[in-house]
């Protein structure tokens, strides 16, 4: 059993780890975290902090993503809470008054829970949150430390700062401006959350009720989303491709959608992978019902949709196939081939969106394309004088592919570009940018994928 926490910054790791020694801690939680982490049944997954707004927060998918597998998820506090509050009739738990408050609708804005932060590691919170100054408010008003209307005043002001700027400092000079009078409050309010923090931080005390909920066991009336309710939309899919690590513990970073693609553009038996995959998915039914193969299943389904040889105009055939493939080509030949590279699961998507087992090739040319695309990244973070990845121009991606594949102009290298799944010969030279630098070292032919250049 793991418990994976995403946090920061309204606990620091510190904090985390005196309440729960054996937990997994990560950053903020964004877009493709959880998609990244394989977990099961036994696993809890607590979301405290998330990104906001710089970077792709996390999708409510991804979270139902992770309900489906069985594994617990809890949010509280900040991110957490917003997700738990929307997500909660899928089986996601909410911990704390900041879920409450939003699950009951007297919240709405994510401007409620975020603040500003230090930029250092240990992401310390450096501003006040509009929901913890709410709570305090409420408590120095109980106390008798603070009057109602001086405490309206104080979150009115608060709330004409930008989140970045929401400080104890800031918050006094914005109160002074109407009234000056409320810099005496704003003063009384900051002694009142200094002397009584447990009355005054309600992110981090959710926060810690969660971690602590997180240790006990999963409520009985909270029960798993069921893995069909989960919607297999292509978007999820693509996003699992993008984020899942390919070979987990080896090069977590390295994605399957990395992977995959790698292969799509240099193994050489992708095409044959890739034209087999087509045709089933085109013969769908009609394969089980046909017992004269794939070809002719593949024929029977294309025509009962008015696709055969005699109804495509000329202009389909010069499209999708070359000159050589209309003259030396047999008839079924040439329809089978336009099937296979004009194949899309929907007009403008993708041909796959996952990483089906069809394409995928054996486990040992998995891991070899793996440690290329790491090495790759390595290569050209480390030829970036800026640090970022320095890729070449166009034109040598071109004459790349055309030695990678054996393609004489532009006709065939859209011809071979289509032959594995890529829409055009310009989508494919973009795939393969960052990898002309590794294969002009001989990595590629190491990986046994293309033949050493003959530089090396």
């Amino acid at each position: 059993m793991t418990l994976h926490v995403y946090v920061g910054p309204t606990l620091t790791w510190d904090d985390v780890l005196r309440v729960a020694p054996r937990a997994v801690i990560h950053g903020p939680v964004r877009h493709g975290d959880l998609l990244a982490l394989r977990t099961g049944p036994d696993d809890t997954v607590v979301i405290i902090d998330g990104v906001f707004p710089r970077g792709a927060p996390v999708r409510h998918e991804e979270i139902i993503d992770v309900l489906a597998r069985g594994t617990r998820v809890l949010g509280a506090s900040g991110t957490g809470a917003l997700r738990a509050a929307e997500l909660w009739p899928y089986g996601m738990e909410g911990v704390g008054l900041v879920f409450g408050m939003y699950a009951q609708g007297a919240l709405d804005s994510d401007d409620e829970v975020a603040v500003g932060h230090a930029s250092s590691g240990n992401r310390r919170q450096s501003g006040l949150s509009l929901v913890s100054l709410r709570w305090t408010i409420t408590n120095a008003v109980a106390a008798d430390v603070l009057r109602a209307a001086d405490g309206e005043a104080l979150l009115a002001a608060a709330r004409t700062l930008h989140y970045t700027e929401r400080t104890w400092a800031a918050l006094g000079r914005a109160a002074r401006q109407p009234h000056p009078a409320s810099a005496e409050a704003a003063r009384a309010l900051r002694e009142f959350a200094r002397r009584r923090p447990e009355l005054s931080d309600l992110k981090r005390r959710d926060a810690l009720a969660a971690l602590s909920h997180s240790l006990e066991g999963r409520p009985a009336s909270v029960t798993p989303v069921p893995a069909w309710m989960l919607p297999r939309t292509m978007r999820l899919e693509h996003w699992r491709r993008a984020f899942r690590p390919a070979v987990p513990g080896r090069h977590d970073a390295v994605s399957e959608l990395d992977v995959l693609r790698f292969q799509q553009l240099y193994a050489p038996d992708f095409p044959a992978r890739y034209r087999r995959f087509a045709l089933t998915r085109i013969a769908g039914p009609r394969l089980a019902a046909e017992d004269r193969g794939l070809a002719h299943a593949v024929l029977a389904a294309a025509g009962e949709r008015g696709i055969t040889h005699e109804a495509l105009p000329a202009e389909a055939w010069s499209y999708w196939l070359t000159p050589e493939e209309r003259r030396d080509f047999s008839a079924e030949r040439r329809l089978l081939t336009l099937l296979v590279r004009s194949f899309r699961g929907a007009p403008g998507t993708a041909p796959f969106h996952d990483a089906p087992d069809e394409l995928r090739g054996s486990d040992e040319a998995w891991r070899a394309s793996a440690d290329a695309v790491a090495a790759a990244v390595g290569l050209n973070e480390r030829t970036g004088a800026d640090g970022t990845l320095r890729q070449p121009p166009p034109a040598p991606v071109h004459g790349h592919l055309e030695d990678a594949w054996r393609a004489d102009g532009p006709e065939a290298l859209d011809a071979a570009a289509r032959d594995r799944g890529f829409l055009s010969a310009a989508e494919a030279e973009e795939a393969a940018r960052p990898f002309v630098l590794l294969h002009r070292a001989g990595t590629l032919h190491r990986a046994g994928t293309l033949p050493r250049p003959a530089s090396a």
